[in-house]
């Protein structure tokens, strides 16, 4: 493992960034490459690798440049913005701008106007710009038509879709440097738009197997549960199904940090107000956590914004407090949720969406992560690991469920044995 030291002037502290060997050859070939496709299990610290290559951009450029980096949600621009701003300070003279709708605690630039004289401003007085954008507002800077240095698109599978791909092909013809990262790429046979169209994505430049972060100890195996339920689930009381479930399965696993993948934000609201989970899973000590694009972020009850929700949930993992999160879709892919021992599949997923979700739960214990990182553990060595698993429960009912987990399985094998991404095709 490589660490470099990264020294921040302005409060005299030096930022540890820890490279894995995986990382080492990603940053590598992001700096003696132009343009090209990233595979990287979840898991595996793509982040990082964009921010290494940033850095060096930002310290060896002898002007102020412009780069984009897009995420498919508000969530993860705003998580990708944080922790590009934590490592790169003090490193260079650069301004952060935020490009897209809802709050951000850094500048928000809405309006193509805006983004203009924002990008204008800080090149006057020499700062370098890093805008974050989601794809759903990448519309707004390939409209500026400016000169962009460097583009990073990540969970870069969303990029093929038919809404984002036209804004997506214009910036990166508007690029000079522009890189697509993802654990699960997505092909076509059919149109432009699949991740194999080499004009808009280049060529892979690198692909990382799920065995070689399983050797540095960067994931955890995952182990499929099945949960065999003799009952009929019928579309009239699926609520009162699911929660009877999810009881079950919680039971059953032991489970302490739980992340249940809900069929819809209707069930989960129909769960909680009209069945007796809630007082179920509060009398076993579970701290209860919902949030729907329509219900917003509720803690035990209590509607709560985004942020505090993220900061509650980082602080029942460090605390080693249980807790039972729902949601439909907002957290599948790219939203680190830390300390996830189980997850409960309700429903059935997409390829890409079984893989993102099976990513969520194999991130190390943090004190398993400082021991391997310290030299204190050995990885593979799970025998002695706090969290030597991360468990994916699957009910099935006689006459749902068969489906997922054969799905579940054979994208588990496609990743962990075969080796290969989770690809999937349009």
């Amino acid at each position: 493992m490589t660490i470099k030291l990264h020294y921040n002037s302005d409060n005299n502290e030096a930022t540890m960034l820890s490279l894995r060997p995986h990382q080492e050859r990603t940053v590598d070939a992001l700096y003696n490459n132009e343009h090209g496709t990233v595979y990287i299990p979840t898991g595996g610290g793509k982040t990082i690798c964009m921010i290494e290559d940033l850095r060096t951009q930002l310290i060896q450029s002898d002007y102020p440049t412009l780069t984009v980096v897009a995420a498919p949600r508000i969530m993860l621009a705003l998580q990708l913005a944080n922790e590009f701003n934590e490592i790169l300070s003090g490193v260079s003279n650069y301004k952060i701008g935020s490009v897209h709708s809802g709050d951000s605690p850094f500048y928000s630039v809405t309006t193509e106007a805006d983004i203009m004289k924002f990008v204008s401003s800080a090149h006057t007085f020499g700062a370098h710009v890093i805008l974050f954008t989601t794809y759903h507002s990448l519309h707004k800077i390939a409209n500026n038509q400016f000169f962009i240095d460097t583009f990073y698109c990540d969970e870069a599978h969303n990029t093929t879709q038919r809404n984002f791909f036209p804004h997506v092909s214009t910036v990166a013809q508007q690029s000079r440097r522009k890189f697509f990262l993802t654990a699960t790429p997505k092909m076509s046979a059919k149109h432009e738009r699949g991740m194999n169209n080499v004009d808009v994505y280049g060529d892979n430049l690198i692909t990382v197997t799920a065995d070689e972060l399983l050797d540095c100890g960067a994931i955890l195996p995952p182990t499929v549960n099945v949960h065999t339920i003799e009952s009929v689930r019928t579309k009239e009381e699926v609520a009162e199904h699911d929660a009877e479930t999810v009881l079950r399965v919680l039971d059953a696993d032991n489970a302490e940090r739980v992340l249940v993948s809900a069929p819809s934000a209707r069930i989960i609201n129909a769960m909680m107000v009209f069945t007796d989970l809630y007082r179920e899973l509060q009398s076993r000590g579970y701290n209860v956590m919902t949030i729907t694009s329509k219900t917003g972020a509720i803690i035990n009850g209590k509607k709560t914004t985004r942020t505090k929700f993220f900061e509650a949930l980082d602080q029942f993992s460090n605390r080693g407090e249980k807790f039972v999160l729902f949601h439909y879709s907002i957290l599948s892919e790219g939203i680190n949720v830390h300390g996830l021992t189980n997850v409960v599949l309700l429903r059935n997923l997409s390829t890409v969406e079984m893989a993102q979700t099976i990513g969520r739960v194999i991130r190390l214990d943090s004190t398993d992560r400082k021991r391997v990182s310290n030299g204190t553990l050995q990885p593979r060595a799970y025998q002695n690991y706090i969290k030597p698993t991360g468990y994916i429960s699957i009910p099935v009912y006689s006459n749902y469920g068969k489906a997922t987990a054969k799905r579940v399985q054979a994208t588990v094998d496609t990743i962990f044995t075969k080796g290969r991404p989770a690809t999937s095709w349009i």
